[in-house]
């Protein structure tokens, strides 16, 4: 819900430009950028789920600087918590990933993964009912004070658990098989930063697009779009984890990228097709829960490669590839910024399902020479 609300109070209640909104997101993710590598070292063999809580204050505290960034009416401030915002992500979530891949099989990740996906997506339904009786009993800036506190209680249920740490695993040590698997991991993070720069041009303009094809929308209406991509999101997880545990990961991350690009790419032509709000409403509700759905199983896919590849330092891995990650949703909301302002609001829109396409030949690539080496 933070991030459907942050577009909508900077662009309608602090008058900022479609650049300062993409500002607010990238700085989100720059500070995922910035400290995913450290998040990585400090998340070492048994550290993991003191890197969680670490992750989950910080990211409260950035929430109380967002509700005093409302109350001041105050963009500039808006931005700086964002980074911070950026900075508890980025311990959070690489010591989650390397948390769930130390301790679950190889053979089992991306199920595991996809479950971890779909409890996000079940919390995420929750918390936006939540958040929005506290939005419509208390007002705006308590919504940022009461995911703050939820914040809180989550990192400190996950610390209080601490089960023995598992046994080390050695990968594989033949020249040959190490080389090709560093090749198709290579590849593979190409084409996420790549997957990642484009999809994260749309993040700051959905709403606002939304809003300005369809003016007379209320924003509780609005959110309802969101709604069956994550009830979807929180019944499909961990099966699709667990079918892509057992299919071949060519295909399905091919088909994944393909189905999401398309889906995004028609996005931008709904408000022409459609120009009643309550059937171009149902239509983009559709096309969002299609690339939510397909976005997390790439993404599952993805997770269980690396937890692969990085067996036994796993933080590691996943440090570098969240900072790939961060950099390229720091820069593509700017890029996004610029074509709203400079070209049209549907040019973000035609940008990435476009260049979506040109993705698979790269993922097709990565993903064939990994089975290869693993299976090698």
């Amino acid at each position: 819900m933070v991030s459907f609300l942050i577009p909508i109070v900077a662009y309608s209640s602090m008058g900022a430009s479609a650049t300062q909104v993409a500002l607010v997101f990238s700085m989100l993710t720059l500070g995922t950028a910035i400290f995913s590598p450290m998040a990585g070292r400090v998340a070492k063999r048994g550290r993991r789920r003191e890197t969680i809580l670490g992750g989950a204050l910080v990211r409260a505290a950035a929430y109380l600087g967002m509700t005093v960034s409302i109350w001041l009416s105050d963009v500039n401030l808006l931005i700086l918590n964002s980074l911070v915002w950026g900075m508890g992500a980025a311990f959070y979530r690489v010591g989650s990933d390397a948390e769930i891949s130390e301790r679950v099989l190889s053979e089992n990740r991306a199920e595991a993964f996809g479950h971890r996906e779909a409890v996000n997506a079940r919390g995420n339904v929750i918390g936006a009912f939540l958040g929005f009786t506290v939005y419509f009993t208390f007002g705006l800036s308590q919504v940022f004070i009461f995911y703050a506190l939820m914040n809180v209680i989550g990192g400190f249920v996950i610390v209080k658990d601490r089960p023995p740490l598992e046994p080390q695993f050695v990968g594989p040590s033949l020249p040959g098989v190490r080389t090709a698997i560093q090749l198709g991991t290579a590849a593979l993070l190409v084409a996420a930063a790549l997957d990642t720069f484009i999809s994260a041009l749309l993040a700051p303009f959905v709403e606002i697009f939304i809003l300005d094809q369809y003016p007379y929308l209320t924003v509780d209406v609005l959110a309802l779009v969101y709604l069956p991509g994550g009830i979807l999101s929180g019944v499909l997880g961990t099966p699709l984890g667990k079918y892509a545990d057992r299919t071949n990961k060519v295909v399905l991350v091919s088909g994944a990228v393909l189905v999401g690009s398309v889906s995004t790419l028609t996005l931008a032509f709904v408000p022409r097709l459609l120009p009643v709000a309550g059937q171009g409403l149902l239509a983009i509700a559709v096309f969002f829960s299609i690339g939510t759905v397909t976005g997390m199983m790439a993404y599952s896919v993805m997770s269980s490669v690396l937890g692969t590849v990085y067996e036994g330092r796993a933080s590691e891995g996943f440090g570098l590839f969240e900072a790939a990650m961060g950099f390229s949703r720091f820069s593509a909301p700017l890029a996004g910024g610029f074509l709203w302002d400079l070209v049209n609001p549907v040019a973000p829109f035609l940008l990435v399902g476009a260049v979506g396409l040109l993705l698979i030949p790269i993922y097709a690539f990565g993903m064939h020479k990994y089975q290869m080496a693993i299976e090698a």
